[in-house]
């Protein structure tokens, strides 16, 4: 069997779907490093410093555009499979089998992967967008160095509107339950589930990836609404 045929599987893209994930969970510790940076009181230089160097490196960028192409693919192979396994039984149970074939986190996976996706899209056009193509982001220099688009200016000022605050929470609580089954189905399509290794797995997918950085990410725009007050 070719590749391409392999790949137009289930199996395939369970498989596809399991490497663009852990791709995405190292994208999501190292975009929180960066952001927590929102949080340090140098007046922006920090962020600012990174958000240019993200937006300038052309090695950078070359993976940016292929996180964005990473993002699609994972998300249309996942809707694909979901489709597939709602085909496979057109007849629904009459009566819910509930967390005895499955957890509710994998049952959710749809709606909060939805969520998701709707988030980063309008995550992208706030900031990304602005980052690159907006008019209007005001510049800002440190010590008489470089001028830098002031990216910095325009996450403080949006997240001092309760909407896009309760936007960014909602977004990162369909990230928290995405992540909580991902990571553990992941696991379980490269053969990682094993008994000696099933306890830190669950560890990691829920605490890390389901909650610390979720939390990390919801604690920001928090944080920087009720510093206006």
């Amino acid at each position: 069997m070719k590749w391409s045929q392999f790949f137009n599987t289930s199996i395939g893209k369970k498989l596809l779907v399991g490497a663009t994930g852990f791709f995405l969970c190292s994208f999501v510790i190292v975009h929180l490093a960066g952001n927590i940076s929102l949080l340090y009181n140098d007046e922006g230089h920090a962020f600012n410093t990174y958000a240019t160097f993200m937006s300038h490196n052309g090695l950078i960028q070359f993976i940016a555009w292929g996180l964005k192409v990473v993002i699609l693919l994972h998300a249309i192979l996942a809707l694909q499979l979901t489709f597939k396994n709602l085909a496979a039984r057109p007849v629904k149970y009459a009566v819910k089998p509930g967390n005895k074939t499955s957890s509710w986190f994998s049952r959710q996976m749809a709606m909060m992967g939805s969520i998701l996706f709707i988030f980063l899209v309008v995550h992208l056009a706030q900031f990304w967008w602005a980052m690159h193509y907006g008019v209007d982001v005001p510049t800002a220099s440190y010590g008489g160095t470089e001028e830098y688009r002031d990216l910095y200016l325009v996450v403080q000022q949006a997240f001092t509107h309760e909407y896009n605050v309760i936007i960014y929470v909602i977004g990162m609580i369909g990230l928290s339950f995405h992540l909580i089954h991902g990571f553990k189905s992941a696991c379980q399509t490269f053969g990682l589930n094993h008994k000696k290794y099933n306890g830190i797995i669950n560890f990691i997918g829920v605490w890390f990836f389901g909650i610390l950085i979720p939390a990390g990410f919801a604690l920001i725009p928090v944080v920087i609404f009720f510093k206006q007050y």
